[in-house]
């Protein structure tokens, strides 16, 4: 069996983050869970999770995907 992970983050401060990045990919490893890497992305400053824009200052909507809520009409019915 394989497992695969979506939106998986490990944020830690610089000075720790290799060793916090070590632990987790040791405990993948063990328990056979397998990563795209063509979707992964390593040592970023911001990035998109769970469809919210994530960075150290905190976490934002991500406009592209409410865009279409806000320009949908108000209903007319209940």
């Amino acid at each position: 069996m394989k497992i695969f992970l979506d939106d998986f983050i490990v944020f830690n401060e610089l000075s720790t983050h290799l060793e916090k990045f070590k632990k987790c990919f040791l405990k993948c490893k063990e328990y056979g869970i397998s990563f795209n890497l063509e979707k992964c992305a390593f040592m970023v400053c911001f990035g998109i999770i769970l469809g919210f824009i994530v960075s150290k200052l905190g976490k934002t909507l991500n406009l592209k995907k409410v865009k279409a809520l806000i320009k949908m009409p108000m209903p007319k019915t209940p």
